[in-house]
């Protein structure tokens, strides 16, 4: 069985979903992110970083890193169909695009949601979240450009880069305006919070 260090509105929703999607045994560790059980000396010997999400696999390693633990999900339950097979150009398109999301869209936001993190010098918190918000723009137009008619970022084929993009999308600053400039995301967005194991765990993740 897996076991997901987890919390509501956090990257854990990508690994959540794609459990889920799989029909994986997981158990679900709250991590109370408020009350910054984060920093807890028993979550910081799993998670040096002091991060959700953390995914002990069933054999007892641990992963961090959303993107990665999808890769990893997807690997053990080919028959799921979350990544294209081993050796197909779409496989090699899916990797890139989910380390896209991860190196530029999710770092983009977190410049934005958590300034804090990137300087020491509070004079210096405009300029690095004007400097995100610009990223920002040109990280999703570069989405949008590759994503074209959809209705999967991978043409016909869904996969785990859609359940990503979905979970980058719920956290954008103006998610009405980025979803008005990019009818394609929108349908993306729709078709993968519809999908019934994704909708069985949304409002977990994302309570009103």
């Amino acid at each position: 069985m897996y076991k997901l260090y987890w919390a509501e509105n956090s990257g854990a929703f990508a690994p959540h979903a794609a459990l889920a999607e799989v029909g994986a045994d997981f158990e679900l560790v709250t991590v109370d992110l408020d009350a910054n059980a984060h920093h807890a000396h028993e979550f910081v010997a799993v998670n040096p970083r002091a991060q959700v999400p953390v995914l002990i696999l069933p054999g007892g390693t641990v992963m961090t890193e959303s993107a990665a633990m999808m890769m990893h999900i997807a690997d053990c339950h080919l028959e799921a169909g979350l990544l294209p097979n081993p050796g197909r150009p779409e496989r090699a398109a899916a990797y890139r695009w989910l380390l896209f999301g991860a190196v530029n869209l999710y770092e983009a936001g977190c410049r934005l949601s958590d300034t804090h993190h990137y300087s020491m010098h509070e004079r210096d918190f405009n300029g690095v979240q004007e400097k995100a918000r610009i990223d920002l723009d040109r990280f999703w137009q570069i989405v949008g450009d590759a994503l074209g008619a959809g209705p999967f970022m991978l043409g016909r084929e869904f996969s785990a880069v859609d359940i990503y993009l979905l979970m980058l999308a719920q956290w954008h600053p103006d998610r009405a305006s980025l979803l008005e400039c990019f009818p394609s995301l929108r349908v993306l967005c729709d078709l993968v919070r519809n999908r019934p194991a994704i909708q069985s765990i949304w409002a977990q993740n994302f309570p009103d």
